[in-house]
Formats: structure tokens, C-alpha cells, sequence
């Protein structure tokens, strides 16, 4: 049994990703075709009938569920998605997936690993998943964005911020033991998270790197919720010479 690189069978042009709050963000391996997970979302039937119903029952409907969907790829020694998807399935973690389709639109939901399990067909081992999804699923041709992104005291490169350039590098001093990001997006019913904690628009995202005279490089998630729009992930490297 062997571990693959690629087949004709991988899902082309069709990009899925992987985000545990406060960890890296990270793109899962050689999804295939019918491993693209999409939420099947039901509503709850709610039985209202009374005394005025007639011989037929009634209902109204209840609360909704995004369902179980499942990730199937091609099993890749190494694969950082693939081992985000193990670690959230061993430590029962809520993450958030992110999916790209060709067509320049996205699908982004919160799912709970459920399972993480190889599986063999047609002599090539594979990778398969459970998820089962948290929330509501939003599918949408536009993306969310910041209108800001900066690191107090410190500079960012690309030094000019870009809503669609998603990831940005500073350096610290050496004996700085933490950075404050500082998100912007003040559009209303917008949620921002800064390293798995929430942050208001503006407000401080305090980043804690811990004692000097260490070299540093630690990557942080911003992630960006704008009402009807796909969840948006930007990253900040944060770099901490030890002298």
C-alpha cells in the first residue's frame, strides 16, 4: 500500500481548507470528487395539531441542522490539512472549513470532526472523514474582509493593507514578550476573532510570545464574519529574533 501524489480522480480546481482556533489555517491534500464536503441541511417537523386540527395533523417547522458531510483525499505522508483533520478528530475540535470552488465562489461552515479514518479502494489508501456541521453553512459568491489590519508599534509587510492579501509578516524587538493586532470591520453583525478570541472592531487582539532571548515565528488567524458573506481568514506571522 502506497501513498499517493496525485489521480485523475482529485477534485480539480476546487480548493478545501482547515482552520482550529488558535492554530494555522491550513489546505487539506488531494480531496477527490466525491470527497467535497457540502452540508445537507433538514428542518426539524414540529407537531402542532389541536382540538381545531380535523383528521389531519399539523406542523410547523423548527430549528435547522447543517447535517453530516464527509472528506475524503488522497492520503499524503506529511499533509499539514490532513493532519489537522487527525488532530481536530483526536481532541474533539470545532473547526472551520473553508471551500473554493472554480467558479470563484465559497462555502464556509464550523464542523466537529467526528471521525478520521483510513480506508482502501482500488488498491489506493485514502483518508475519510466525518464532519458533523456546527451552525449555520454559508455559501456565497463574495468574501468577507477587513478594511484594517495592523500590529501596534510595529510594521506590516505588505506595509499597505489589501482586504484580499491575506496573509502579512512583521518583526518584533527581541525583547518584546507580546504583539497586539488590531483588526477593523466595522460593518454591523460582523464577528472578528483574533487567535480564536473575539475582538471588537479596532479593539486589541494581544498576542502572547513569551520570554525573550528565543527565536520566535508564530502564525495568527484573523478571522473575518461579515453577515451573508463567506468567512474570511487572514494570517499574521509574527517573527521574534532572540537577540
Amino acid at each position: 500500500m502506497t501513498y499517493v501524489n496525485s489521480l485523475a480522480s482529485v477534485a480539480r480546481g476546487i480548493e478545501v481548507k482547515i482552520l482550529i482556533p488558535g492554530r494555522t489555517e491550513q489546505k487539506i491534500g488531494e480531496p477527490l470528487d466525491d470527497g467535497i464536503p457540502i452540508p445537507q441541511t433538514s428542518t426539524d417537523d414540529i407537531e402542532v395539531t389541536n382540538q381545531d386540527s380535523g383528521d389531519w395533523k399539523e406542523y410547523k417547522a423548527g430549528r435547522k441542522d447543517g447535517g453530516e458531510c464527509e472528506i475524503k483525499c488522497h492520503a499524503i505522508a506529511g499533509d499539514l490539512g490532513q493532519i489537522e483533520l487527525a488532530y481536530a478528530s483526536a481532541n474533539g475540535s470545532t473547526a472551520l472549513f473553508t471551500v473554493t470552488f472554480s467558479d470563484g465562489s465559497y462555502l464556509t461552515f464550523y464542523g466537529t470532526v467526528k471521525t478520521f479514518d483510513h480506508t482502501v479502494e482500488g488498491q489506493l489508501l485514502l483518508i475519510s472523514s466525518k464532519v458533523k456541521v456546527s451552525g449555520e453553512p454559508i455559501y456565497s459568491t463574495s468574501k468577507s474582509a477587513l478594511t484594517g489590519l495592523t500590529v501596534t508599534g510595529e510594521t506590516l509587510i505588505p506595509s499597505s493593507f489589501a482586504g484580499t492579501t491575506y496573509v502579512y509578516t512583521t518583526t518584533i524587538a527581541a525583547a518584546d514578550t507580546q504583539a497586539v493586532i488590531v483588526p477593523v470591520q466595522a460593518a454591523a453583525g460582523t464577528t472578528i476573532t483574533v487567535d480564536g478570541a473575539t475582538v471588537v472592531s479596532g479593539g486589541n487582539g494581544t498576542i502572547t510570545i513569551g520570554e525573550a532571548g528565543t527565536d520566535v515565528v508564530r502564525s495568527v488567524a484573523v478571522v473575518v464574519a461579515e453577515p451573508s458573506k463567506a468567512v474570511t481568514v487572514y494570517t499574521v506571522i509574527i517573527i521574534r529574533p532572540s537577540a
